[in-house]
């Protein structure tokens, strides 16, 4: 293919981990909205406080939501590229060898092993574009 794109090796790196942590990063985003709804407790004493002091709550919560944002950039980066995947037999593939970490030879899918290298090829690629890396 003349025209494919060859990742560095940081960039393949950085890809293949976010890609094989694609349920923690589930997991995570969800555990974070847990964490976001939970994070405002009511006031001690029931009355609105009239100090203007230092609000943590206020401050956790704004913490956790950038870290969901962050979390849901990678987890749609990620899905983007898996939707890239020109059938269903190879997101699969995706799915088994990326996701579930399954390597290439153990997977029993009407894909040859070039066929499946290509896919993995295209979804990282994908991927790093997805996330601004290329």
């Amino acid at each position: 293919m003349p025209n494919e794109i060859t990742l560095e090796s940081d960039i393949y790196s950085l890809c293949l981990i976010t890609a094989h942590s694609y349920y923690a990063l589930l997991r995570r985003r969800d555990k974070l909205e847990q964490e976001i709804i939970l994070a405002s407790p009511p006031p001690p004493d029931g009355q609105p406080s009239v100090h203007g002091g230092n609000n943590e709550t206020a401050d956790k919560a704004e913490r956790l939501i950038v870290r969901q944002e962050r979390l849901n950039i990678k987890i749609k980066a990620i899905e983007q590229a898996w939707n890239t995947m020109p059938d269903d037999t190879s997101k699969e593939f995706i799915r088994l060898n990326m996701f579930e970490r399954i390597g290439a030879d153990y997977i029993a899918l009407p894909l040859s092993r070039k066929t499946m290298y290509r896919r993995r090829h295209k979804f990282l690629t994908e991927l790093a574009k997805n996330l601004y890396e290329i």
